[in-house]
């Protein structure tokens, strides 16, 4: 993986790097806080990323996809930080 600048290393969640790096395809659901209301043109620009909820009075939203998707948005202006809620896993990769 190449490196993070380290301008997107502090608007994201340290957990959410350390994923990327050991296993970018991990899927993970993360909360996105922006300095800008999410308008459409935003959300838009949220590729191969599901945008679970918006919540316009914080200017936040809640994604879900994988570690390195999510990583890479952080190089969006509009994006204040990232922040890990969950990793998702499927049961059957544990047995």
């Amino acid at each position: 993986m190449s490196e993070i600048k380290e301008v997107s290393r502090s608007k994201i969640d340290y957990r959410i790097i350390e994923i990327a790096q050991s296993s970018p395809s991990t899927e993970i659901e993360a909360t996105v806080i922006l300095n800008v209301p999410p308008s459409e043109d935003v959300l838009n620009s949220f590729e191969n990323l599901k945008i679970e909820k918006v919540f316009n009075f914080m200017q936040t939203i809640k994604i879900r996809g994988k570690a390195k998707d999510v990583l890479s948005i952080a190089n969006k202006d509009y994006v204040t930080y990232i922040m890990l809620d969950e990793i998702i896993v499927k049961n059957e990769e544990w047995i």
